[in-house]
C-alpha cells in the first residue's frame, strides 16, 4: 500500500510512527524545504535562553528512513484526485493509495494601520531567531494575545529583557477556555508580580508610532510588539484541490477529507468546527488518520479538554468542563488556588489549579468519579 504524507510537523511524526508499526506500508513524505519536525510549544523557551537552537534540529526522520521511508524536498503544488496523485512544484507526480495532508499552520496576523512600530509573531525557529534579535535594546514591549503562548512569549521577554512586559487580552479575564473566574484572577496578580502587565477588556485599534492605540480609547508605550492571535491553516493546496474547507481543510471522525483516500491531520485540519491547534488535536488526528490509510475503521475520540500552563515559573493547568458543572469547591492560600467542580450527583467533572500542579495526576484520575475533598487538602 503506498501512503503519502504532506507536511512535516509533529502531527506528520505521529503519522509515520503509526505507519512503520507496519510492515506492508510503502511511506512517502513530501516535506518541502523546512527541516523537523521540531517541538513548537518549546519555542519560548529559546526566546527566554534556557535552550539552545540544538533542541529544534535534531533528526527525527533517520529512523523512519532506516525502515523504508522515502523522503522527498519538493513542494506539494496539488491532489490530483481522479488520477490519485501529487502533483509537485517541479511537474512530478506521485501516486498514492492514500494520502494525509498535515501541512499545519501559519500565524494570524492583524491587518491594523501601523505608522512604524516592528511587528513580530512566533510560530518557527527562524521567527524565535528573529524575535530575539529584535529585543535588543526595546523598553516597551506589548504582546497581544493572552492566550497560552501569548502568556509564555511573554514570560519570555520578560526573562531575556528585565523590562516589564504589556499583555493585551480582548477577554474579560485571563484564559477564559482554561481557567475558571477566581483562578484567571489569581493567575493576573501572580503574573503582575513577576512583571507582565495584563491589559483586558479591549483589541488593538492600531499601532502608532510609539504606542499601541486600544479600541477603547486606552493607549500602552510600545517600542515593540509581538502578535499571539491565533493561526491560520494552510489550506491552500487543498482548497486548489476542490477539498471542503471551512477555516481549515474539514474532515470527518475518520479524519477522512471530502475526497476520498485523502485525510488531514493537526493544525490543517478542522473537525466540526473545531481546531484547536494544540497539541492533542494535533496527535489524535494524526493517529486515527494513519490507521485509517492503512485500511482501518478507527474514529477520532477526544479525551475532556485539559491545559497544562506555565508563565513566569507559575504553574497552572485545567481539566474537565468547569462550563456545566452543578458546585464548585475551592481553597486559596497567598501563592495557590485550586478548585473542583462537580455535577449535580456529586461526581467530579472538572478541576482548576493555579500557582501548583501537584494534584494534577490525582485529579485525572478522579474525573468522573465521587468528589474527593482531599485534593483540596494543601
Amino acid at each position: 500500500m503506498k501512503i503519502v504524507l504532506i507536511g512535516n510537523g509533529v502531527s506528520s511524526e505521529r503519522v509515520l510512527s503509526e505507519l512503520f508499526k507496519r510492515e506492508d506500508v510503502e511511506a512517502t513524505l513530501i516535506k518541502g524545504e523546512e527541516y523537523g519536525p521540531y517541538p513548537r510549544p518549546r519555542l519560548p523557551e529559546y526566546v527566554k535562553g534556557s535552550i539552545d537552537s540544538s533542541v529544534f534540529k535534531q533528526d527525527k526522520l533517520s529512523s523512519f528512513i532506516s525502515k523504508g521511508l522515502s523522503v522527498m524536498n519538493s513542494m506539494a503544488e496539488r491532489i490530483d484526485g481522479k488520477n490519485k496523485c501529487v502533483v509537485l512544484d517541479d511537474g512530478r507526480a506521485v501516486p498514492y493509495d492514500s494520502l494525509v495532508i498535515a501541512t499545519g499552520a501559519r500565524s494570524n496576523r492583524l491587518a491594523l494601520p501601523n505608522s512604524g512600530l516592528p511587528v513580530y509573531s512566533l510560530r518557527t525557529l527562524e521567527d524565535a531567531e528573529n524575535i530575539i534579535s529584535s529585543l535588543e535594546g526595546v523598553s516597551h514591549p506589548v504582546v497581544i494575545g493572552a492566550g497560552l503562548l501569548g502568556l509564555e512569549l511573554a514570560s519570555a521577554i520578560k526573562e531575556r529583557t528585565g523590562k516589564r512586559v504589556a499583555v493585551v487580552e480582548g477577554a474579560s479575564q485571563l484564559l477564559p477556555k482554561q481557567l475558571d473566574e477566581r483562578g484567571a484572577s489569581f493567575f493576573e496578580s501572580l503574573l503582575k508580580k513577576k512583571g507582565l502587565d495584563i491589559v483586558k477588556g479591549s483589541y488593538p485599534k492600531e499601532y502608532s508610532t510609539s504606542a499601541v492605540v486600544l479600541e477603547d480609547g486606552r493607549s500602552l508605550d510600545a517600542d515593540i510588539v509581538f502578535e499571539s492571535v491565533g493561526i491560520r491553516a494552510n489550506k491552500e493546496m487543498a482548497e486548489a484541490s476542490g477539498i471542503e474547507c471551512d477555516r481549515a481543510i474539514v474532515i470527518d471522525e475518520k479524519a477522512m477529507t471530502s475526497l476520498e483516500d485523502v485525510y488531514a491531520v493537526g493544525d490543517a485540519s478542522s473537525y466540526k468546527g473545531f481546531s484547536p491547534g494544540l497539541v492533542y488535536y494535533a496527535l489524535e488526528t494524526a493517529r486515527v488518520a494513519a490507521l485509517n490509510a492503512c485500511g482501518g475503521s478507527e474514529t477520532l475520540r477526544f479525551n475532556p479538554p485539559s491545559a497544562s500552563i506555565e508563565a513566569s515559573g507559575i504553574p497552572a493547568y485545567s481539566l474537565g468542563d468547569i462550563r456545566n458543572a452543578a458546585s464548585v469547591e475551592s481553597k486559596e492560600t497567598k501563592e495557590r488556588y485550586e478548585a473542583l467542580y462537580a455535577d449535580e450527583n456529586g461526581i467530579l467533572v472538572g478541576a482548576v489549579a493555579v500557582g501548583s500542579r501537584a494534584n494534577m495526576m490525582k485529579a485525572q484520575r478522579g474525573i468522573g468519579k465521587p468528589l474527593d475533598m482531599s485534593l483540596l487538602d494543601f
